[in-house]
């Protein structure tokens, strides 16, 4: 599956650590792999897609074509029945709503076909291993960069992801917790975006309009938010270079190359960086491992993160680091790996 959007050539990107170490990890062992992703409208899971993809045929996977619910929480459950009914003897995931996936994961594990959920992580129901980064601490960071620019005190827009997904819930309590607690002077304004480039636009364009005070917008998600803000603020006239008067202060969650460019080019503050290679790279071992009936137990990992408990499941928390101009060209940066 192919898909292209404004700015990037999903076809073009390539990851070849992902791909080299998932095909060391599967040692020329071979199964069918099938992938649920839970939408496909936004550039940073494409570009997953695709990497998960090529790493998988890489190691000598045979891929199933993937299945996109396209928001459909249903549909995503009817996926999961007909990627085991075409064969699939182990599952990649990332749900569309993270309750909602809970009876397609219980049907896999019936079947004794093992998943592992990436990226969005479930709210239940069984899966091998979730690999994502620790979006509460993700919110977390956001919040304190933002605390420290204002003093402690103004206004800030909170442009929250989908409330029906983990990340959406996670990078806003995290965010709006750290705040009552650290920075109670700080007014926070929440507003819903549903991962939506056009809602998260709209937000933008009432909020930045209506107020004269608003000093600070965190953004949950750049790769679908970024561009819209960016605009919103030039045809405002508010638009300013960082560290300029009357700048506003900004920051987001991904750290996609168009996030990147815009903080070298001095209009973003700071990202916090996604590890989406890393996604790829140990989504796929663990399901490798998974399938050649290996179990995973809490703890450190070897590639400098940490297994927990998770309602239920095991979660491997990735690192994701905050990008600012002074590491914004780190060629380890996944949005630095990319080809647009």
């Amino acid at each position: 599956m192919k898909a292209k959007f404004v700015g990037i050539s999903v076809a073009a990107v390539f990851i070849g650590a992902a791909v080299a170490a998932s095909a060391q990890a599967q040692q020329g062992a071979s199964f069918t792999m099938g992938y649920s992703v839970g939408f496909l409208t936004d550039p940073f899971q494409a570009i997953q897609v695709d990497l998960t993809v090529a790493a998988a045929k890489q190691a000598g996977l045979k891929v199933l074509p993937v299945a996109n619910a396209n928001g459909d929480p249903g549909k995503q459950i009817t996926d999961f029945h007909n990627l085991i009914a075409e064969g699939a003897q182990g599952l990649i995931t990332v749900p569309t709503d993270s309750d909602a996936i809970v009876p397609a994961l219980n049907y896999a594990a019936s079947k004794k076909v093992p998943v592992v959920d990436i990226d969005i992580g479930p709210a239940g129901g069984k899966v091998d291993m979730i690999v994502r980064a620790d979006n509460l601490r993700m919110g977390q960071d956001a919040c304190h960069l933002v605390g420290k620019h204002l003093g402690g005190k103004g206004v800030v827009l909170s442009m929250m992801g989908d409330q029906a997904t983990t990340n959406g819930r996670d990078r806003t309590t995290g965010f709006a917790d750290c705040m009552k607690q650290d920075y109670p002077q700080i007014k926070v304004i929440q507003q819903p975006t549903y991962w939506k480039t056009d809602k998260a636009t709209a937000v933008a364009q009432t909020v930045v309009t209506s107020t004269p005070d608003l000093g600070a917008i965190y953004m949950q998600s750049d790769s679908v938010m970024l561009a819209g803000v960016l605009n919103v603020l030039k045809s405002a006239g508010k638009l300013a270079d960082v560290g300029a008067p009357h700048h506003i202060y900004l920051v987001s969650i991904d750290g996609t190359p168009l996030a990147l460019q815009k903080i070298r080019d001095g209009l973003l503050d700071a990202a916090i960086s996604q590890p989406l290679d890393l996604y790829v790279k140990y989504g796929l071992w663990y399901l490798q491992q998974a399938v050649a009936g290996h179990s995973f137990r809490p703890g450190p990992t070897d590639h400098n993160s940490h297994i927990v408990e998770y309602k239920g499941n095991l979660m491997d928390l990735l690192p994701a680091p905050t990008v600012t101009r002074d590491n914004a060209s780190d060629p380890m940066l996944w949005g630095n790996k990319t080809k647009g």
